[in-house]
């Protein structure tokens, strides 16, 4: 039996298991109801199997019998009022109709657990992507990657443990709760007494359970952290090497792996505690309570012994909730860790505005746009106009604003005075997800996913006669027509974690062919050629200069060469717009920018 502290978790973990799965646990408990109902009525049975067997005792001797059974004596009428006379075959007959009756049920139960449980990981694992897709950019900054991979991975899987002990602690106790009734009614003083003491020898478990689950929820922390130490040391593999720092860093890493592991040894020594002391004190207890009631109750042995074979069972069974309890406690931190990052993600949802984006008609226009980072201001008073199929470009020294702006542009963020306009409605009234279904995005880092060439660049679309004409299409756009068809693969060539098996001009062309792939009306080049040597560089500035015109492009580069061609030149200075203009208007303009093109050779 569960403290009144845990009868409350136990309730409380119930409400968030059924706000996930819903009425199907009901049918669960019901079922593993029905199923100890026919257990404890099968044991029950070989009471009439006994009396029938001693049909030929001693009047006394079947006085005695009829003793021991207690208010079980009345299955024994039951069955003779059902019309069946009272013998061994009678007896074993019902037994082994309630056995395969129960084996049917038990059949059913566990195969609609088995659903019941993939329902449940899918619904949990459905909900954290789903909150994911809907973060906000600037709120998904704020979120800890290392806590999303670890919650989305190891606190799923501890969650759905937890699950699967709670309700396997829950049919258990149902057990014990069908066995103890059945006790009582053989014996209710041998059964108050051996409860009394389940419920003092329960004292112990409490205070293991809350040690337990402390160290539980400390070890999802620990997870949180290990994997987002693990997230920067695969990211940051090459300077770590190259640099010699590696041995300084995984110290970090160790150091979180210690601390986890020291709270993986406190749990296994609460569970070795709770474990290796359940059994002696059960057997404490019975014994007690049999020398109660035979010296000082006066009680019948043979009651004893039918209540004891009862409660025998049942303590078995109060061993198994307990046991399952406490696998539940160890693996609980998954629960916490998924239900906090679920209610975090959830309170970060992005807000869409009810107009759907179709294409662009005319411009797109800031209108003294200001944004801040905490203190720092990195928008001042913006103005400026993309008018469509036209190409601006961005300069500015590191921090100026530009890749927040193109960001903006993107409609990743949004600012905190001023607006953004899209053909005259403000952005914040379209659906955002369908504006952005026609923005493509270059970094400087290229996004290059580990899989074929074809995927990469198509997304994974399937293979049909349109698509492929279309892959081969904007292979030519990208340049990379005669790369691809020089591998011995082809566009099944994989590329390897993060394009690792190409080189960094290949990766950026294949980013470019993906967004052309895509259809797009609005690219963002943000620093795309500034990582390229000056001959790859050049092969890029060609497919650039091919989409003039064709395509409204947003340009970001240090490298003022890449921008010659641009119909519109922004200088971003502190996050303010300095001057703007085409690129000989800025030379004669602007000093600053004239000082740029001197200093680059232009």
């Amino acid at each position: 039996m569960m403290k009144f502290s845990l009868k409350i978790n136990f309730l409380t973990h119930f409400k968030y298991y059924y706000s996930i799965i819903g009425s199907k646990l009901f049918l669960f408990l019901g079922l593993s109801i029905l199923i100890s109902f026919l257990d404890g009525m099968g044991l029950a049975m070989f009471i009439p199997l006994l009396k029938a067997v001693g049909d030929g005792q001693t009047a006394q001797a079947a006085a005695d019998t009829q003793e021991s059974l207690g208010q079980l004596q009345h299955v024994i009428g039951l069955i003779k009022k059902m019309g069946f006379e009272l013998t061994v075959t009678t007896v074993l007959m019902c037994l082994v109709t309630m056995f395969v009756f129960k084996g049917i049920m038990k059949y059913i139960q566990m195969k609609f657990y088995a659903g019941l449980r993939e329902l449940f990981t899918k619904k949990v694992r459905y909900r954290l992507v789903n909150n994911l897709e809907g973060l906000s950019y600037s709120a998904f900054l704020k979120i800890d990657s290392g806590k999303i991979q670890n919650t989305l991975t190891t606190e799923v899987q501890r969650l759905f443990l937890s699950f699967s002990f709670y309700f396997t602690a829950a049919q258990a106790a149902v057990m014990l709760l069908t066995y103890m009734f059945l006790a009582f009614l053989a014996n209710y003083q041998f059964a108050v007494l051996v409860c009394f003491g389940a419920v003092l020898s329960n004292l112990i478990y409490n205070n293991i359970y809350k040690t337990t689950k402390r160290a539980s929820n400390e070890l999802s922390k620990k997870g949180s952290d290990f994997n987002s130490f693990l997230i920067q040391t695969t990211h940051y593999f090459k300077y770590l090497k190259s640099t010699n720092t590696f041995n300084r860093y995984s110290g970090k890493l160790k150091n979180v792996i210690n601390q986890a592991e020291g709270l993986n040894r406190k749990i296994g020594h609460m569970t070795a505690i709770a474990t290796s002391i359940k059994e002696p004190i059960i057997v404490i207890i019975v014994t007690i309570v049999i020398f109660v009631q035979l010296n000082w109750l006066g009680a019948h042995l043979g009651s004893i012994i039918l209540s004891l074979l009862l409660f025998y069972r049942a303590l078995s069974f109060l061993v198994m909730t307990q046991n399952y309890w406490q696998n539940f406690i160890e693996n609980s931190g998954g629960i916490n860790a998924v239900n906090s990052l679920t209610k975090e993600m959830a309170a970060l949802q992005e807000v869409h505005g009810p107009v759907a984006f179709k294409t662009l008609q005319d411009k797109i226009e800031l209108k003294n746009v200001s944004l801040s980072f905490d203190s720092l201001k990195v928008l001042d008073g913006i103005n400026m106009q993309l008018a469509k199929k036209s190409t601006i470009a961005l300069v500015g020294e590191s921090g100026a604003g530009k890749t927040t702006l193109a960001n903006m542009i993107a409609g990743l963020i949004r600012p905190d005075t001023g607006e953004m306009y899209i053909d005259g409605i403000p952005s914040h009234q379209y659906n955002l997800n369908t504006y952005r279904n026609m923005v493509g995005y270059i970094s400087q880092e290229p996004v290059v996913f580990n899989d074929t060439i074809f995927n990469n660049i198509t997304f994974w679309a399937e293979r049909t006669p349109e698509n492929i004409k279309r892959f081969n299409d904007v292979l030519r756009m990208a340049s990379l027509h005669n790369f691809v068809e020089s591998l011995p693969e082809k566009e099944l060539t994989r590329l390897g974690d993060h394009g690792t098996l190409i080189s960094g001009g290949q990766r950026q062309r294949i980013s470019i062919a993906r967004e052309l792939y895509k259809d797009t009306e609005v690219l963002i080049f943000d620093e795309a050629t500034s990582a390229l040597d000056s001959e790859t560089e050049k092969i890029i500035q060609q497919n650039i200069e091919q989409l003039h015109g064709n395509y409204t492009v947003i340009l970001i580069a240090h490298r003022l060469s890449t921008i010659k061609g641009a119909d519109t030149i922004y200088l971003l200075e502190k996050g303010k717009v300095t001057a703007s203009g085409s690129f000989e208007e800025m030379v004669h303009k602007s000093t600053r920018f004239k000082k740029m093109v001197s200093l680059q050779g232009i």
